[in-house]
C-alpha cells in the first residue's frame, strides 16, 4: 500500500517538473527567438561562443557582456547593444545576437567573459567579399587565464536536488500518516469494545443490571433459588 501510494505521488511529482522544465524551455527559447528577430538579417550578427577555463574544462554559468569602457568596443556598436549579455551553459556554450549595420563591417568588439577581455573583429563578408546572411553567424572559442568558481553550478545542484527532495520527503511523510490512522482508528475500536459493558433487563423488577451481575440480584432483591436465579439469568441472555 504504502509503495503504491510513493509510486502514484512520485509520478504526479515527476510529471509537474516535466511541466515546469518544458515551460521554461520554451519561455527561454521563446526569448531567444524574439532577440533574433528584433532586425532583419542584415541587422543581425550572432556569436555562436564556447568558453573554456585555464584547465582545458569548459567554463560553465560565466557572464558573457560587451565591454564598452574607454578604448574598448567601438562606441557605434556600443550604442546598439548596451546592457546585451549572456552566460553560459553547463556545457560552456553561449549565443550572443548583435544589431550591426552593414558598415560595421571590421569594428572591433571586445567581450567581457568572467572579467577577462576577448577582442573580437565584426566580420560580414564572406569569402566572396558579398554580406550574406549566412556570414552573420560565426562560431569562436574563448579560453580563460583562470578557473571559474563553482559556487554558482553549486548553488543550481542545491536548488535542483532540494526541488527534488522536499516533495519526495513530503510525500513519505504523508504515506506514514494516511498507514498509521487505519492502525489508531482499530486500536481505538478494540479499545471501546474491550471497555463496553453489557446490560440485562432484570425479568422481576424491569431494572437493567449488568449481566454478568443478574443471577446475583435475583437471588438477593428477589430471593430467587440459586437454580431459579441462574434459570431466569439464561433465558434473558438467549433474548
Amino acid at each position: 500500500m504504502l509503495v503504491k501510494l510513493i509510486r502514484a505521488r512520485f509520478g504526479q511529482i515527476r510529471c509537474s517538473l516535466l511541466v515546469i522544465v518544458s515551460i521554461t524551455l520554451l519561455l527561454f527559447s521563446g526569448l531567444s527567438m524574439n532577440v533574433n528577430a528584433e532586425h532583419e538579417w542584415d541587422h543581425t550578427y550572432t556569436i555562436n561562443g564556447e568558453v573554456f577555463q585555464g584547465d582545458g574544462s569548459t567554463a560553465s554559468d560565466v557572464e558573457v557582456k560587451i565591454d564598452c569602457s574607454v578604448g574598448k568596443s567601438e562606441p557605434s556598436l556600443c550604442e546598439e547593444n548596451l546592457g546585451r549579455s549572456e552566460r553560459t551553459s553547463m556545457s560552456g556554450k553561449f549565443q550572443l545576437a548583435l544589431h550591426v549595420h552593414s558598415t560595421d563591417h571590421g569594428l572591433r568588439l571586445v567581450l567581457d567573459i568572467d572579467g577577462q577581455s576577448f577582442n573580437h573583429t565584426i566580420n560580414l563578408n564572406g569569402d566572396d567579399g558579398q554580406q550574406t546572411e549566412e556570414d552573420r553567424t560565426v562560431d569562436a572559442e574563448f579560453t580563460l587565464d583562470h578557473d571559474v568558481s563553482k559556487m554558482g553550478m553549486y548553488i543550481i545542484i542545491a536548488l535542483v536536488g532540494m526541488t527534488i527532495t522536499v516533495p519526495f520527503l513530503y510525500v513519505i511523510r504523508n504515506s506514514k500518516s494516511s498507514t498509521n490512522q487505519p492502525q489508531v482508528s482499530r486500536s481505538s475500536l478494540k479499545k471501546k469494545a474491550s471497555t463496553s459493558v453489557e446490560m440485562a433487563r432484570c425479568p422481576k423488577c424491569d431494572v437493567k443490571v449488568k449481566e454478568s451481575n443478574l443471577e446475583s440480584h435475583l437471588m438477593k432483591v428477589h430471593h430467587q433459588s440459586e437454580s431459579k436465579a441462574k434459570e431466569l439469568a439464561e433465558s434473558v441472555k438467549d433474548e
